[in-house]
């Protein structure tokens, strides 16, 4: 599984974030490889209301075993299921 790193920014208002800032993700795509991915990726991004999108790394996961975060489990599982899953995280970057 493909996972992606990288920030965005909010472009619509929600009321968990502030439109506007920027945060960190964490993307798991069953796609690989990631150039292939790009457009995808940022389409699924984008549906959710996040542009600007900047990925600062990427990488293969073989196993769910080798995540330890409940969160990323859980998306690890989510993308087995429907392709793309993200999570952002709750702070701003300043």
């Amino acid at each position: 599984m493909l996972i992606i790193n990288g920030t965005a920014e909010l472009m619509k208002d929600n009321g968990s974030f502030q439109k506007g800032d920027r945060h960190e993700f964490n993307m798991f795509s069953v796609n690989m490889p990631l150039e292939d991915q790009l457009i995808q990726i940022e389409d699924y991004l984008v549906t959710r209301g996040w542009d600007n999108i900047e990925v600062t790394n990427n990488g293969i996961v073989e196993d769910l075993n080798d995540i330890e975060h409940a969160v990323l489990k859980a998306a690890y599982e989510k993308a087995k299921n429907e392709g793309f899953a993200v999570t952002v995280n709750n702070q701003a970057l300043i």
